[in-house]
């Protein structure tokens, strides 16, 4: 006769909580930085307690750098398609992901983290694997003769991830929004290749 496991004591855990905490400290930092972002203003952004937040991420900084990184689980793109689909998709959505509360938590990051050692340590973490998918997609597209062997730098790195940053940033002046033509257009422009 086996004995059925038995669940431990208190209530079970509910997962849901984990994603409302989660959007909740990127709204909150987006709106406060990093003086205002605490446990408690996090818990009462996500309805929950703030033992459930403190169980979930013991520290502040561990709450913040979780809740960034699933952002950047938004804007991976998968090996479908040509390299220049891939990378338009990409830009699609790093315009939409920079455009929103959780790219305004981005922007916030890397200042407050200019005076916070371990905090840019840990974003620097972030940013390297956000970069490494990106050379990814042109490293594909240039082994396979789709992209020119320029694109294999960290100039056009940054040129595509920085465009895609001042398009959120004019967005959110009321300047226009980005559409699937804006960003198709973009890579186009970068890889030279005309409209």
């Amino acid at each position: 006769m086996s004995n059925p496991v038995r669940p431990g004591p208190g209530r079970p855990r509910d997962e849901s909580i984990d994603a409302r905490i989660l959007e909740a400290a990127l709204t909150v930092y987006a709106a406060k930085g990093l003086s205002g972002f605490t446990v408690d203003q996090v818990a009462r952004a996500a309805g929950c307690s703030r033992p459930a937040v403190s169980a979930r991420f013991p520290t502040r900084t561990e709450l913040l750098l979780e809740a960034v990184r699933s952002f950047d689980a938004t804007l991976a793109t998968d090996d479908v398609g040509s390299a220049r689909d891939q990378l338009v998709r990409l830009a699609e959505n790093l315009v939409d992901g920079f455009g929103s509360v959780a790219g305004r938590a981005t922007f916030r990051i890397v200042f407050d983290s200019l005076d916070d050692r371990a905090l840019h340590a840990a974003w620097e973490d972030i940013n390297a694997v956000r970069l490494a998918g990106i050379a990814e997609i042109l490293e594909r597209g240039v082994e396979r003769g789709e992209l020119p062997e320029e694109v294999r730098s960290e100039a056009f790195l940054h040129a595509l991830v920085g465009a895609a940053m001042a398009k959120a940033i004019y967005g959110w002046l009321g300047e226009g929004s980005a559409g699937p033509h804006d960003a198709a257009g973009l890579v186009d422009f970068l890889l030279g290749r005309p409209s």
